[in-house]
Formats: structure tokens, C-alpha cells, sequence
């Protein structure tokens, strides 16, 4: 007997995951964070407050985690990373890092004496490559040159114009190219760059791998109490999405106590086109009935997250693969 396709009001396939995972939002903020530091611009949200209908998700930025490994020094104790290790897995552009860090806790007498308390491992899975955000004219263009500048505000006056022209027949990447070509011809288009390298792979997984470590140390009345003194004193990043945008809204990293800043659904954990193209070509098998197919692409629409959907897409070829085993093994009887 073949397995059903699953329905959405009872159990799926894979173990569900929120359509707006707020742990992933809370760990591009902290790369982006990361990001600026390395640019030399100090980070100053202790804390992301992630809304959720009703309900709040808070959760320590790795300076939250900082912060709280300061306060353990005023109680006379100490955390140290000790240890890090990587490696690397996959191939081209789906290669990720997995990221290892061991770190302690100490405790250290006025005198300088330690006594070693308690020892944990932090993990992090860094990928290598990032999704970039879709072109169109009021993307910034990138340039050193023209940093800040969309590429509606260079078509409006000739220097930007020639510099464009310059990226239709220079620039490194085919799709800006072809962007810029296209621009300059009078189109008003929407273009999807390739998969990025993250030049900073390494230093993000690194630094994420040794936040998890030392949060892990960290006790809980430790936490709770940076989480509050952070809210009120305005060092809280407070986001909440909004349904049915197509971009994400940029705000301020800081946000005053009870602003709101607003993130899209879509982002780095939407599915990519590339694996919604081929979820689709899976759930229109002949093999499936039209109410498993309906089913299937009302998942896909409202609950599909890009870690989810690579289980449901798994789940659709195995099911294809048996069903047209069986059926096949049915004719020939």
C-alpha cells in the first residue's frame, strides 16, 4: 500500500518548522553585527526581541553573550575559549565549515588562584556562500566609487550612465552585466545575481561557534539579567515580519525601547527558486492524486522554509521513485 502525501492539518512528513524561523533572523543579525566590527564599527544591541503574533522569541546577540561573560568576571569567574576547530563539506557552492570550539569556566580567587569548573563544546554550521538580494533599479550598485548609489540614481546623470556602461562590458559577475546592459536600454527589470562567497566565512563561524560555547557557561540569573537591563536601556533590537512583502525593510540596527523593526518573510531562509522549481516538478508526478497535490503546494506556500523543504523534496522522490516501482511491478502482473 503507497504512503500518502501528508496534510497539512495533521502530522507532515518531516517535523515542521516555522515558516519565520526567528534563531535564523537573530543569527544574520549577529553576522551582520560581525561584519561591522571587522570594519572597525563597535556592535551595540545586547539583545533581539523577535515578535511573533502574540508571542516574543529573545535571544543574546554574541555582544549580549560578551556582556554576560563581563559580568561573570565582577563574580570572580572566567570563561576561555581553548580550542577551535573546523572543517569543511560539500561541494561548490552548497560547501559549508562546521565549526568546533571547546571552552571553561574558571573560578579565580583575588589572589590569581583558578580552579577549573565546568568545560563545554560550542558548534556552529557556517555556509561558505550566501543567497544576495535580487537586482533591480534601486539596488545598490556595488562600487567603491559609487557606494550607496542605485542604479535608478546613476541613470540620471552621464557619469553614472558611463560607469554603467563600464559594468556592462567590465564587471566580473555575468548576471551584473547583463543587469546593466539591460538598464541602460531602458528596461525596468527584476534580475537574480549567482551565489556569493562570503569573504568573512571563516571569521562568522568562528565567532558564532565561541558564542555558542560560552553561552552554554553562562548561568541562567546571569542572562536574564543583561536580557532586562538591555530593554531598558535601549540596547534591544526589536524586529517583527511582515506578511506578503517582497523585500526585506532595512532599519537601524539599534532600535529604541518598544520601536519595531520591520523584516520580510522572505529572506535567507525562503526556499530558493531552485528548489521550489523542483519541489513543483515533484508534486506534479502523475503519480500523486490531485487533493496530495493540492496539499503539497499549499505546504509549499505557506510553511516551506529552505532547511524544511530539502527534507519535503527528499520525501517527494523517494515517494515517486517507489510509487512507479510499484506501479510498474502491477502491470507486469
Amino acid at each position: 500500500m503507497s504512503e500518502t502525501m501528508p496534510n497539512p492539518t495533521e502530522a507532515p512528513a518531516v517535523p515542521e518548522a516555522p515558516q519565520w524561523d526567528p534563531f535564523q533572523l537573530m543569527d544574520r543579525m549577529d553576522e551582520e553585527a560581525l561584519r561591522k566590527e571587522l570594519d572597525g564599527v563597535a556592535a551595540t544591541d545586547l539583545v533581539y526581541v523577535v515578535k511573533e503574533s502574540s508571542q516574543e522569541v529573545v535571544g543574546l546577540s554574541k555582544t549580549g553573550v560578551d556582556e554576560c561573560c563581563m559580568a561573570l568576571v565582577s563574580q570572580g569567574q572566567v570563561i576561555r575559549e581553548e580550542n577551535l576547530q573546523y572543517e569543511l563539506i560539500g561541494e561548490g557552492d552548497d560547501r559549508e565549515a562546521l565549526f568546533k570550539v571547546k571552552a571553561a569556566r574558571f573560578a579565580v580567587s583575588p589572589a590569581g588562584q583558578e580552579v577549573r569548573l565546568d568545560q563545554v563544546i560550542g558548534v556552529k554550521r557556517q555556509p561558505l556562500y550566501y543567497e544576495p538580494a535580487q537586482l533591480d533599479l534601486d539596488s545598490r550598485v556595488p562600487s567603491k566609487k559609487y557606494r550607496g548609489n542605485t542604479y535608478r540614481e546613476l541613470l540620471e546623470f552621464a557619469e553614472g550612465r558611463d560607469y554603467l556602461a563600464w559594468m556592462a562590458d567590465n564587471f566580473g559577475e555575468s548576471e551584473i552585466r547583463d543587469f546593466a546592459r539591460r538598464v541602460l536600454g531602458g528596461e525596468e527589470m527584476v534580475a537574480q545575481r549567482g551565489r556569493q562567497l562570503n569573504p568573512h566565512w571563516y571569521e562568522a563561524g568562528a565567532m558564532k561557534a565561541a558564542r555558542n560555547a560560552r553561552f552554554r557557561l553562562i548561568p541562567g540569573s546571569v542572562r536574564s539579567q543583561v536580557i532586562a537591563s538591555a530593554r531598558q536601556g535601549g540596547q534591544a533590537r526589536v524586529v517583527e515580519p511582515q506578511t506578503g512583502a517582497s523585500r526585506e525593510v532595512a532599519k537601524p540596527a539599534v532600535a529604541a525601547a518598544g520601536a519595531a523593526e520591520v523584516v520580510s518573510r522572505v529572506g535567507p531562509y525562503a526556499p530558493t527558486e531552485k528548489q521550489v522549481a523542483f519541489y513543483q516538478r515533484l508534486a506534479e508526478s502523475a503519480v500523486f492524486s490531485e487533493e496530495e497535490r493540492r496539499r503539497a503546494l499549499e505546504w509549499l506556500a505557506t510553511k516551506a522554509t529552505r532547511q524544511t523543504i530539502k527534507d519535503q523534496i527528499g520525501w517527494l522522490k523517494r515517494q515517486v521513485e517507489t510509487r512507479r516501482t510499484q506501479r510498474a511491478g502491477e502491470s507486469a502482473a
